[in-house]
């Protein structure tokens, strides 16, 4: 069920797919994945996404899944990036093609998590962009939290002037407006 924000102005993604809510015991275990090296958590999440998807019936066509990327000075910091783990896991399980180097971010944008949502909406602004076209093909663009969904609409974007004929959002866990 689309939220308000949604209704009144429909995000660039055709649908959002969320696992789970972004609640306690994950809210802790994504935080703790997201800014510590831990690859067995990092496996651990992704695991728990693949379990979500095996146990849907609605299989979307997809053609490429891309992870949300992050910027190479906050890549370089952390080492890693939670979502490249879990477009592994959806493109495992969906049968989609992992485009790792599809899309890039073209600046360092503020910690999303510390904004309300009109900053978040304008850190992302024209963040994305994408590599090579995408015509006609349906892309499944993988994140590990979903609160505004500022930063999948502005990759979705970012996706659609490349070509791309659907946008579809799939998170391992969705905020609830409380969270937001």
């Amino acid at each position: 069920m689309p939220c308000g924000h949604c209704l009144r102005r429909p995000p660039a993604f055709a649908r959002l797919h969320a696992a789970y809510g972004y609640d306690y015991p994950l809210d802790g275990l994504i935080g703790a994945c997201k800014y510590g090296p831990q690859p067995a958590l990092q496996g651990a999440l992704a695991s728990l996404l693949r379990r979500q998807l095996q146990s849907t019936r609605e299989r979307p066509e997809i053609d490429l899944v891309v992870a949300v990327p992050l910027a190479p000075a906050r890549l370089a910091e952390r080492g890693f990036n939670l979502p490249d783990a879990l477009a592994q896991a959806v493109a495992a399980t969906i049968g989609g093609r992992l485009a790792h180097d599809l899309c890039v971010r073209k600046r360092n944008t503020a910690p999303q998590a510390a904004l309300d949502r009109r900053h978040r909406l304008r850190n992302v602004r024209d963040a994305f962009c994408v590599k090579r076209r995408c015509d006609g093909l349906s892309i499944a663009i993988v994140d590990d939290v979903a609160t505004t969904g500022a930063t999948l609409d502005a990759l979705a974007k970012a996706l659609q002037k490349a070509g791309a004929k659907r946008v579809e959002a799939w998170v391992l866990a969705r905020a609830s407006d409380h969270k937001i």
